[in-house]
This record gives structure tokens, sequence and C-alpha cells, in this order.
């Protein structure tokens, strides 16, 4: 989903938690009940607004916001998206986030390319520099982050979209992945498609287990005519490329599932998206690895604790509080 208007402007595991499942389809109603479980925080992250010095600012008043200790949760930024040029001109905003709170750690979201430019010449190495610009300066302020590399491939409009250049979008991934593990082997890697069909079956782009540490997924509660709890059964938790098909593939492959961008917004004030989502996490909690609320107004309105959306947002701090 694109970004607000701030710098960057875009827009397995355990068998008990399969077997808890069913908890996210059950409950008609939002119950207000966190059943997270200690290591809460993990699924507390946020993409926050700019604000007048930075992110970190605006994400501590986040955790303020939720009753959670500073530095608690991941932050979510993106790296570079308008030109190549902004790879080596926007190398000093990590270093900003380092700045303002060390503790920090955060998920870069990295394009894989520039509109126009095509996945090919990444895959065959005419933009490295770009890519050791990039990585340097993530690596310098934050050499355990989570790098979101070519998300949202299986979407046209997404400038490295991978249809019908499938093997081009799997060997620049590849590529990018060598060039960040040069600067840091502490990187990990989120591989992360945009939830359902889409424009192109997401699992014919899969890098590799070798490059790909996490199976991602963006998931916003989308206008369609049905109900809220249809919607949820058929455009998100069983259709095609949706939570069951994440949670069966990110299994295959050994891999933990994790939730880059989610929210409502798009189909107004639906408090019963935030308790489903809620209960998805908490059901298959074992097998995420984090999750982060896009708490900023893109195409639609998506941003939470600023009044628009009361009833989901109070919902969303009794279950996601600190």
């Amino acid at each position: 989903m694109p970004t607000d208007r701030g710098l960057t402007r875009r827009g397995v595991f355990a068998v008990a938690a399969l077997a808890l499942s069913g908890l996210s389809t059950a409950r008609a109603a939002p119950s207000g009940r966190s059943w997270l479980g200690s290591n809460s925080a993990r699924f507390a992250g946020a993409f926050v607004n700019w604000g007048e010095t930075g992110r970190e600012h605006v994400l501590q008043a986040w955790e303020t916001w939720l009753g959670r200790p500073r530095s608690s949760v991941l932050g979510v930024d993106f790296y570079g998206q308008a030109s190549w040029e902004d790879f080596h001109k926007l190398d000093w905003v990590p270093g900003l986030w380092k700045k303002l709170n060390p503790a920090r750690n955060v998920v870069w979201s990295v394009p894989l390319t520039i509109t126009g430019t095509p996945l090919a010449d990444v895959a065959g190495g005419a933009h490295d520099a770009e890519f050791e610009a990039a990585a340097l300066a993530i690596a310098a302020a934050h050499p355990k982050a989570i790098i979101r590399l070519g998300w949202e491939m299986n979407i046209s409009n997404m400038g490295w979209f991978a249809g019908g250049h499938e093997d081009d979008y799997v060997k620049a991934f590849r590529r990018v992945v060598g060039i960040f593990r040069r600067h840091s082997s502490s990187f990990k890697f989120d591989w992360c498609p945009g939830w359902g069909p889409q424009d192109m079956p997401a699992a014919t782009a899969y890098p590799g287990d070798d490059v790909v540490d996490f199976i991602g997924l963006d998931v916003y509660d989308f206008k369609s005519e049905s109900s809220a709890a249809e919607r949820w059964t058929n455009s998100y938790l069983k259709a095609p490329f949706g939570l069951e098909w994440q949670r069966a593939f990110a299994a295959k492959h050994g891999k933990l599932m994790s939730y880059p961008e989610w929210g409502v917004g798009h189909s107004g004030d639906n408090a019963s998206f935030v308790q489903q989502m809620h209960d998805w996490f908490a059901a298959n909690q074992a097998a995420i690895a984090y999750a982060a609320y896009f708490d900023v107004d893109g195409l639609w309105p998506t941003r939470i604790d600023n009044g628009q959306f009361p009833e989901s947002a109070s919902l969303f701090r009794r279950l996601f509080a600190g």
C-alpha cells in the first residue's frame, strides 16, 4: 500500500498452533480480551507518519498509546522508491532512526527495482552500487533489521511486478540478498505478497528457502458487497493466496509468517476485522515472527490512533496493549 506524504512517499512450527487456528473463524463478535501471551510486543509494531523530526518520535507516541515500554515494538519504514538516486541520497535516514533511538529495530521495505527499470537489469548487476549503498546505510544503523525486499510482487502496479518476469524477479531478489548479507550476516529477509489472488500467483515468484526467512502477507479490510464475516472467511482466510495458504506455504518451507502491513479503513470502522486478525495472530503465534499495523493514511484511511475509527481503535488498544 502507498505510504504517507512523508519522506518515502510510497505507496511450520507448532502443531498446537495449527490446532488452535479454528478459533480465528469461530468468533462472531469482538471479545475485547487479548490472548497473545507474554511476547505480545511482536504483534504491536507499526508504520507511522514521519512527524516533525522522524518516525521514531511518532512511534514512541504509538507505544504510549498502547501502554507499552519505549523500544518494545518494531518500527517499519520504506527505503528509496522514487529514483535510483534515492538509494544514495537517503542513506542518512536509517542513521536518524539510530540517533533518535539506538535500541529500536526496524523493518526496511526495500524496492527490488525502480519503476521503468526492468528486473532483468537488477538481476544482471546493473544497479549493484545502489543496493550496496542501501545495505551499508541500513547495516550501520540496524544490523539486525528485517529487509522486506520487493514486497507485493503479485500486484501489477508495483514497479517490480513479477508477472511474466518470474525468473528475473527471483534472480534479482537473490542477487540483492547476497549484497545485503555482505554488510550484515544478521539481516532477516521477508518475502511478502499482497493477500489474495491479485494479478498473478505469488508462489511462482518464490526466490528460495536459502534467501528467505519470513513468509509475509499484507492484509487489509477491503470493501466488498459481502458482510464483514463473509469477507473474513472468503476474502482473507480461505481466499487463494490468503491466510490459510500463507500458513501452509510457510510450514512447507519451514519459515515463520509475518504481517508487515495490515489495517482497517477501506470498508470503514470494522472492529470485527481487528478482532479476527488478533485471533489469527494468537491462534498461530508460535509460527509468526511479527506483525505491524499500517498507521498512516495512504490510498485510503487506515490510521487507527487519531479517532477516525473509534470502535476499531478502542478494541485495538485493548487487544494489543502492553
